[in-house]
């Protein structure tokens, strides 16, 4: 038998060898366990890509309820699992079919596999998959136009989308490309110059019946990891053309609030409540119009007159269709004059303390000297710090958090004040391999990063998170699914031997991120996939 060049054949017909060399020698016990545990693997793999797969459709329906421009992909999603369903069952059957054919007995067969007797039975699957019976062709054939038929209906349902004017005919066509290039269900020819005439015989002829099937076995964890990618790269186009406003409302948020002592300055955030950075509004307040930065403008004005003011003013914005909407808001506020006394406390950094970090806090009694003011908390913990009223507190569980100034008098009479605080947990970081948090990404480029990390990017304080581990998953055409667990950021052990193997076509995913914050709690990050090119 001459070498083929394709690694998977390679690797097949090397399997054949040691397969021959063991029906030789009766094939050992430990040799069927070692099936069984592959077997048992792949199971595994298939509940938990059916799990994933789960979840996606459900964010997939909750999407489209925002963005009803995803309908379309979403009505192909949802005939995708059909298509997998019918292939599983007929794998079951057949799985079945060859258990029966090998002997079955109740009582001293194997019970994971129906009672079967000789797990290392080759006359049942040779007669039953290749030879055939009544004069009809082996189930091999059978099953190799099933695969082919399978992975076609896949690549067609996307194609449908290239009939429908919602969808993005561009984005259709290189998602049928990408399809036609990764779907891991396919029959390939057996290499030039093998002995086995076609890929029924290829795979299936004078092979013993655990292996037999466990490789059918893996041909149904194929389809569900088909149905998985299709699903995927539907759901990704959701939010591509998203409409900016479902429920245009004018929100003003006052900064100082809505009582103000003489001499103080009022201020007010202005914007369309659900806006994003890309809906340019225009803001006009008492008359005059604000510069407007990602969607929001600030409004200032000294509070020098005591009395009742007004803010007034109107935002015109086009919603998702195009249409220009005028929102027109009012709020009212008060001006008060100043006592001699009144505690301010406001937190430097911004309104809510982060578990974990140092969060700077200013505190006073206006007319009292800091030395004769004492200032206290509860839900944390409050320290001085370097500067005039500068303070640093400590938070360490999410809800409520106050922080109270108290002093004397000149009359000897006591003046508190507080001012509560929200206490909210750090963000979660995003997991990145390099600068990237998924896509593509050169063969080179990939084999020269160390590993994963947990970046907390635009977050007020400097708070770095640690990956204690992960797993990853290497697709690649033709080829079974690989997966290694990692012990800390650095790709090491298996994962290293995995990133070694890229190749243009890989596909590797990462998931089950575990990173650690300065709170201490170990959050677990979304997936992310990378594709070599």
């Amino acid at each position: 038998m001459s070498i083929p060049k394709e690694p998977r054949q390679q690797m097949i017909n090397i399997m054949y060898l040691v397969l021959i060399a063991m029906l030789a020698m009766n094939v050992s016990a430990e040799i069927l366990n070692a099936f069984k545990i592959v077997d048992r693997g792949i199971n595994n793999s298939n509940t938990a890509i059916d799990g994933k797969t789960a979840i996606t459709m459900e964010s997939f329906k909750k999407q489209i309820e925002k963005n009803k421009n995803g309908i379309p992909y979403y009505d192909v999603a949802q005939k995708v699992a059909p298509i997998t369903d019918e292939f599983v069952t007929y794998i079951d059957n057949l799985r079945n079919d060859l258990i029966q054919a090998s002997g079955v007995d109740a009582e001293t067969g194997d019970k994971d596999y129906g009672g079967l007797a000789k797990l290392d039975d080759q006359d049942g699957p040779t007669r039953i998959l290749v030879e055939g019976e009544g004069g009809q062709p082996g189930k091999a054939y059978e099953l190799e136009q099933k695969i082919d038929g399978a992975r076609q209906k896949y690549i067609d349902l996307v194609k449908e989308l290239l009939s429908n004017p919602a969808a993005d005919a561009k984005a259709v066509e290189a998602d049928v490309k990408f399809l036609e290039d990764s779907i891991p269900l396919v029959t390939p020819d057996p290499p030039a110059g093998s002995e086995k005439k076609d890929w029924a015989t290829y795979n299936f002829n004078q092979v013993p019946v655990l292996p037999a099937l466990t490789l059918i076995n893996q041909f149904k964890n194929n389809a569900i990891s088909s149905e998985a990618m299709v699903i995927d790269r539907l759901f990704s186009h959701v939010g591509e053309k998203i409409e900016i406003f479902d429920v245009l409302k004018a929100a003003v948020v006052p900064k100082t609030g809505t009582s103000l002592l003489q001499g103080e300055t009022f201020e007010a955030d202005i914007y369309v409540a659900a806006t994003s950075s890309k809906a340019n509004p225009s803001i006009v307040a008492n008359g005059r119009a604000l510069p407007v930065v990602d969607g929001i403008a600030t409004y200032k004005a000294p509070a020098t007159d005591i009395g009742k003011k007004s803010l007034q003013g109107s935002i015109s914005v086009k919603d998702g269709y195009g249409n220009v909407k005028n929102i027109p808001y009012n709020l009212d506020y008060q001006v008060f004059s100043r006592p001699d006394h009144v505690a301010v406390v406001s937190a430097d950094a911004m309104n809510v303390f982060y578990i974990g970090v140092d969060n700077p806090v200013s505190a006073s009694m206006t007319g009292i000297r800091e030395d004769d003011t004492n200032v206290s908390m509860t839900g944390g913990t409050i320290n001085k710090a370097s500067g005039k009223g500068a303070y640093t507190v400590r938070v360490t569980n999410p809800g409520d958090a106050s922080v109270s100034v108290s002093a004397k008098a000149k009359d000897g009479s006591p003046v508190t004040g507080t001012k509560k605080f929200r206490v909210k947990r750090i963000p979660d970081p995003t997991p990145k391999v390099g600068a990237k948090a998924g896509g593509a990404m050169g063969t080179g480029e990939w084999k020269a990063q160390p590993g994963v990390r947990a970046d907390l990017a635009d977050f007020v304080f400097d708070a770095k998170f640690s990956v204690l581990g992960f797993e990853m998953t290497l697709s690649e055409r033709g080829q079974d699914l690989q997966t290694c667990s990692n012990g800390g950021a650095a790709f090491s052990g298996n994962c290293a031997t995995l990133v070694g193997r890229a190749k243009v076509g890989s596909i590797y995913y990462i998931d089950n991120i575990k990173a650690k914050g300065p709170d201490g709690v170990t959050r677990t990050l979304p997936t992310i996939a990378f594709k070599i090119i």
